[in-house]
């Protein structure tokens, strides 16, 4: 996978837009789709720190698909994302979790 693919992928995950991502990483609408489609341009660095913040990733994420750290963001979307899904559990379901959760710390 490269980087044109794990943006696109990463777009999807996170249920945007690329003209919204644009927007927040403020950079131009049409710039921005050189790095999605069929072109698959690279950013330049600045840019590329700009988008890998609006998606809560790190660059080197976006770049390699390896992650050594996750990034203070995306450590909030990812809770943010278990809160969801542990809203739909019951209570037995919850107390077995957090057993699982304080045995795994």
């Amino acid at each position: 996978m490269n980087f044109k693919e794990r943006l696109r992928e990463e777009i999807e995950y996170k249920g945007l837009q690329i003209k919204e991502v644009a927007a927040l990483a403020g950079v131009n609408n049409n710039t921005f789709l050189s790095y999605v489609d069929a072109r698959g341009s690279l950013p330049n660095v600045e840019i590329g720190v700009k988008i890998a913040k609006a998606l809560g990733v790190s660059l080197e994420y976006l770049v390699t698909g390896e992650n050594s750290e996750l990034t203070k963001d995306s450590k909030l979307n990812a809770i943010q994302e278990i809160l969801t899904d542990l809203e739909r559990l019951d209570k037995n379901k919850i107390d077995f979790l957090k057993k699982m959760i304080h045995a795994l710390v």
